[in-house]
C-alpha cells in the first residue's frame, strides 16, 4: 500500500487514557513483525518484556505527549517526543508505507522542532527523507540485552 492508495482519512490527535492498550497492540506487533528481521529474537524479548499499557499513559503523564493516528476511529499509529527528541514512532505493520508515519512525522512538528532521534535499524531510511542524518551507532540496554539504534540528527 502506498500514500497514493491510501483510501482513508487519517485523523492524527492526542492520546486519551483509553488509547492505551491500542498503543500497547502496535508496539508489540511492529516489534514482533516489523522489527523481527533487524534484531534477534533475544532482544525482542528483552525490548517486549515489562511493558504494560499504562506505561505510555504514566509515560504522557511525565512529559512526553503522544499523537494517534486513526482511520475511522480505529487507532493504526503513535508517535510521542520528549523535548526536541522523537522517542517513538510505530505504525500497524499493514498501514506502513502508506503515509501514516509521514502524517504522524508532521503532526509532531507542528507541536515542536524535532532535532533528534533514535531510529530503529529498519527507519533510517524513513528519517532520512525527513533530514535527520546519521551521527553514530548506539544501543540501550533492556533486562541485560544490548538492543542496538543509530542516532540520528538534523543539521541546524
Amino acid at each position: 500500500m502506498n500514500s497514493e492508495s491510501l483510501p482513508y482519512n487519517i485523523i492524527i490527535r492526542p492520546m486519551v487514557e483509553m488509547d492505551v492498550y491500542d498503543i500497547h497492540n502496535i508496539h508489540t506487533e511492529c516489534l514482533r513483525t516489523s522489527l523481527a528481521g533487524h534484531y534477534t529474537p533475544q532482544q525482542l524479548e528483552s525490548w517486549l518484556g515489562g511493558r504494560t499499557p499504562q506505561g505510555y499513559w504514566r509515560s504522557q503523564q511525565a512529559g512526553s505527549p503522544y499523537l494517534v493516528a486513526t482511520i475511522n476511529r480505529a487507532i493504526i499509529g503513535y508517535a510521542n517526543w520528549i523535548g526536541d527528541e522523537l522517542m517513538s514512532l510505530f505504525v500497524q505493520p499493514k498501514f506502513q508505507k502508506s503515509g501514516v508515519g509521514t502524517k504522524l512525522l508532521e503532526a509532531c512538528e507542528t507541536q515542536t522542532h524535532l532535532s533528534c532521534v533514535k531510529a530503529t535499524l529498519s527507519a533510517v531510511e524513513f528519517y532520512g527523507r525527513f533530514g535527520f542524518k546519521v551521527i553514530h551507532e548506539g544501543y540501550d540496554v533492556k533486562r541485560e540485552v544490548r538492543i542496538p539504534h543509530i542516532f540520528m540528527r538534523r543539521p541546524t
